[in-house]
C-alpha cells in the first residue's frame, strides 16, 4: 500500500475507533478495551503490507470482537463484486439453492472446494470475519452470504484473483464437476441470481390477504387454520392496514389455530410487529390456550427475534423449528457512520434490550426441528408439517365430542 494510502487508512482506523467509543450503548460489554485497542494498533502498523481487501477483512475481524449481530461492517451495501451462487448449510453442508439461469444444473450439489482449497478450509478463514453474528446459529446462516463475495475470498486468500473462482461441486451420485465462474456486480447479481432450487410454496394453496410477497396469510377453512408469512416489516399504516383485514378474515371464517412464520424474518422495527400483536388479540375465537404457533429459524433475526419472544409471550405461543440467530437477551437498534476515506460503512449498537430473564444463545424453541436436506429435496416443510399434525391431534377428540352432541 501506498504511503498516502496508508495515512488515509490510518485517519479511518483512528474515526472507526472514536465514533464506536462515542456512540456504541456499551462498545466492551465483550471485548476488553485494551485488547480492542492493540488489535487496530496491530492493523494501523501493518497497513503498508495489505491490500485495500485485506484492510476490510481486518475491520470485519475486529468488529466481531465486539459481540453483538448490529456492530459489523456491512459489506453488502458497497459495490462488492460476487460470484452468482448462494448456498446454504443443511445437514452441515453446503448446498447451491440460487444461481443464474446459465448454472440451473448444479442447483441442490454441495460444495467441495474453492479453488484448491477444500470446503472445510474455505469455512474455518471465513468464520472468524462473518458479520452480524450473534451465536452460532446467526453464523451458520450468515457464511453462505460472504462466500459468494469475490473481495473477501481474495482478502483472506483463497482465490488469487478476484475477478474469477472455481468452485467444485457434488452430486448425488458423488459424480464432481468444476466450474470456473466470473464475479459480478452486486446490482447484477441481485438481478440475474434468481434461479432457485426450490420455490415458495404458498400453504394451503392460495393467499386469502395479501400486504405484499413478504407479508400474507393462506388458510384452511375446512381446519379453521390460517398461516400469516411474516418475513419482512412494512410501514406502521401499512401494517395496520394489513393487521386489520386479517383480524377480519380470522372473524369471519371463524379460524380457530394461527400460525406466524418468522423462520425468514431478518429484522426491521418490532414495534411494527406489536401492531399485527395489538391487533390478533382481539380475535376471541383464537384458542388462546395452546392453539397458536410462531415458526422461527436461523435465520431469525433482530426485530424477528424480538417478536417471536413478543408472541411466545402475548400469544401464549408455542416456537417450532430451530433456534433464533438473534439473542433475546442483548444490543440491537442499529445505527451507522461511513470512514471519511475509505467511505466504507459502519454499524453499531444502540440499545440493550432483554426480552427473557435468562440470557440464552438464541431463543430456542419449544419443538425442535432442523432443517433437513431430505425433506427440502422434496419440498416437505417438516416444521409446518408438526404443527397441522399436532393441530389436528390437539382437536380429534374434542371435535368428534362436539359432533355427537350437535347430533343429539
Amino acid at each position: 500500500m501506498a504511503p498516502a494510502d496508508t495515512e488515509k487508512w490510518q485517519e479511518d482506523i483512528e474515526v472507526y475507533r472514536q465514533t464506536l467509543e462515542q456512540r456504541h450503548i456499551n462498545l466492551y460489554h465483550t471485548v476488553d478495551k485494551q485488547g480492542f485497542h492493540k488489535e487496530l494498533t496491530s492493523l494501523k502498523a501493518n497497513l503498508p503490507a495489505l491490500t485495500e481487501d485485506q484492510v476490510m477483512i481486518e475491520l470485519m475481524r475486529i468488529s466481531r470482537l465486539v459481540g453483538d449481530g448490529h456492530t459489523r461492517v456491512p459489506f453488502w451495501g458497497a459495490e462488492h463484486r460476487h460470484f452468482p451462487l448462494l448456498f446454504q448449510f443443511m445437514d452441515g453442508e453446503l448446498r447451491l439453492l440460487r444461481t443464474g439461469p446459465e448454472h440451473r444444473r448444479l442447483l441442490g450439489r454441495k460444495l467441495v472446494a474453492v479453488g484448491e482449497m477444500s470446503t472445510a478450509e474455505v469455512v474455518e478463514k471465513l468464520e472468524p470475519v462473518v458479520q452480524t453474528v450473534e451465536n452460532e446459529y446467526s453464523l451458520r446462516r450468515h457464511l453462505p452470504y460472504h462466500l459468494n463475495v469475490a473481495d473477501i475470498l481474495a482478502g483472506l486468500g483463497v482465490v488469487d484473483d478476484p475477478a474469477t473462482a472455481t468452485f467444485t461441486l457434488e452430486d448425488e451420485r458423488g459424480q464432481r464437476e468444476a466450474v470456473t465462474l466470473e464475479a459480478i456486480s452486486c446490482p447484477d447479481y441481485r438481478e440475474g441470481v434468481t434461479v432457485r432450487y426450490a420455490e415458495q410454496i404458498v400453504p394451503f394453496g392460495e393467499k386469502r390477504v395479501t400486504e405484499s410477497d413478504y407479508l400474507w396469510l393462506s388458510a384452511d377453512e375446512d381446519r379453521r387454520v390460517a398461516y400469516v408469512y411474516f418475513a419482512r416489516y412494512p410501514s406502521f399504516s401499512d401494517m395496520e392496514s394489513f393487521a386489520e383485514d386479517v383480524r377480519e378474515y380470522l372473524d369471519e371464517h371463524r379460524i380457530r389455530n394461527l400460525v406466524v412464520d418468522l423462520r425468514d424474518n431478518t429484522g426491521g422495527d418490532f414495534f411494527v410487529g406489536l401492531r399485527f400483536a395489538h391487533q390478533m388479540i382481539l380475535v376471541d375465537g383464537l384458542d388462546w390456550d395452546g392453539g397458536i404457533y410462531t415458526l422461527i429459524g436461523n435465520a431469525t433475526f433482530s426485530a424477528g427475534m424480538s417478536n417471536a419472544a413478543h408472541f411466545r409471550e402475548m400469544f401464549n405461543a408455542t416456537l417450532v423449528g430451530e433456534p433464533t440467530g438473534g439473542n433475546p437477551v442483548g444490543y440491537q437498534d442499529m445505527d451507522s457512520f461511513n470512514l471519511p476515506n475509505s467511505g466504507i460503512e459502519v454499524n453499531y449498537s444502540k440499545r440493550l434490550y432483554r426480552f427473557q430473564d435468562k440470557p440464552t444463545q438464541g431463543i430456542q424453541p419449544h419443538v425442535l426441528i432442523p432443517t433437513r436436506w431430505a425433506d427440502y429435496r422434496v419440498g416437505r416443510d417438516a416444521v409446518l408439517d408438526w404443527v397441522l399434525d399436532d393441530i389436528s391431534k390437539r382437536y380429534a377428540g374434542r371435535d368428534a365430542d362436539a359432533a355427537r352432541v350437535s347430533g343429539l
